[in-house]
């Protein structure tokens, strides 16, 4: 039975960017030397307006010591509660293109690879993975383990009139911790900060929320504590853009 393995690290926040598979490059820095081994990603964010038309470049190279057979893929982002997103493997970002989708690189190669925007985004804006996978040529006949490498870029198409928008959910709260789930029902990846004041039977606790991403139609559950009991009042102020987007002030019970 043929089985196959991608290795490699994955730098991204929401757009942070990728890294060479299986080595220590820095993401959107100089490709990795071939003794290093595996692929390589230049130019792993592409950042643009709404505006359809060519979004950039980037260069796709081998450096490990077989032929490898390449697919670029853009992909949808998915977001999980707790924040973490990852590229959804089963769902192809819509409305990009790429002009090279699957391609064969030598040891050493190298490929360019432009990325467009084909119209403008329904809800003006657009936020996805560039999914780079490269597997041997000859996958098909090798037996046991094979090495394959992947690596994720990022492409982010701002809209051109931002949209601030925030909605809280009813809280949940189980064996002492409590969460407010928060959707985004705008348009942007502004970082959402702020200040959160949670009041139990042991007194209040004032803390903040630090630079969190929630991806256009996504919800992130914002932590209010741990060791809550009874009745509690917790009053949250959210920001984007240093604009008071939400706010938020209500009583639940924690059993």
């Amino acid at each position: 039975m043929k089985r196959y393995m991608a290795l490699g690290a994955v730098l991204m926040a929401l757009g942070a960017g990728g890294a060479a598979l299986g080595q220590k490059a820095a993401a959107g820095g100089p490709a990795a030397k071939q003794s290093e081994g595996g692929l390589s990603l230049s130019g792993v964010v592409l950042a643009h307006d709404a505006r359809p038309g060519p979004l950039g470049e980037v260069t796709v190279a081998n450096r490990s010591p077989a032929p490898l057979t390449v697919t670029v893929t853009p992909r949808q982002w998915t977001q999980s509660a707790a924040g973490k997103v990852s590229p959804n493997r089963r769902s192809r970002l819509a409305g990009i293109n790429v002009t090279q989708s699957t391609f064969t690189l030598a040891p050493g190669g190298e490929q360019k690879v432009g990325v467009s925007l084909a119209s403008a985004p329904g809800a003006g804006s657009l936020y996805g993975a560039l999914e780079v996978v490269g597997l041997p040529t000859d996958v098909s006949k090798r037996k046991g383990l094979v090495l394959g490498y992947r690596v994720v870029g990022a492409i982010r198409i701002s809209p051109l009139a931002p949209r601030l928008s925030l909605v809280a959910g009813k809280p949940k709260a189980a064996k002492g911790v409590a969460a407010l789930p928060v959707k985004n029902t705008g348009n942007t990846i502004d970082a959402v900060t702020g200040r959160l004041s949670v009041k139990d039977a042991r007194g209040t606790r004032n803390l903040s929320v630090g630079a969190l991403k929630i991806l256009p139609g996504k919800t992130v559950n914002v932590a209010l504590g741990s060791k809550l009991s009874g009745r509690v009042t917790a009053k949250v102020t959210l920001k984007q853009r240093g604009r008071t987007v939400l706010t938020y002030n209500k009583k639940f019970t924690v059993k």
